[in-house]
């Protein structure tokens, strides 16, 4: 029942990154196949590269994705059925963590809301740009989590 509940945990916060990517990507492939002159190009191969690096591999394989998979551990020895249903939320540091580290994270999930809400403003083909971007650093993020997985069921 323990791995069941890790694995739920797990499975939740990963089909959030895959909604998240299967979102972006569409947005992203439709502004690339409507074509993109030769500066958009650079600066969709710059921005890739620096979300790719900066948040796929610095922030979500390095330090998040260990955060998430510690957590996910950690509900082996909670016992509280509403905990164990928010699992996902508990991997995630929203739920059932110290009042700095809730404090922390919500004010992330507002960064991300804003930065979403100042995207959006953005004119085609730069919010594409980005989309595809930022879907490029989550699919980094989901393949570290899926590589996490045996670990944190071990």
């Amino acid at each position: 029942m323990d791995r069941l509940i890790t694995a739920w945990a797990l499975a939740g916060v990963g089909s959030t990154l895959v909604i998240a990517v299967v979102r972006l990507s569409a947005r992203g492939w439709e502004t690339v196949t409507n074509g993109l002159s030769p500066i958009e190009w650079v600066v969709l191969a710059l921005t890739s590269t620096v979300f790719l690096y900066g948040e796929g591999v610095m922030a979500l394989e390095r330090r998040w994705v260990p955060h998430v998979v510690n957590r996910a551990r950690e509900l082996r020895r909670k016992s509280g059925a509403a905990v164990r249903i928010g699992a996902p939320l508990y991997a995630m540091g929203l739920i059932g963590a110290p009042v700095r580290k809730l404090i922390r994270t919500w004010l992330g999930v507002c960064a991300i809301v804003a930065a979403i809400l100042i995207v959006r403003a953005f004119a085609e083909p730069w919010r594409g740009i980005i989309d595809l971007s930022v879907a490029g650093a989550l699919a980094w993020g989901t393949i570290a989590l899926i590589r996490s997985f045996p670990d944190a069921l071990s």
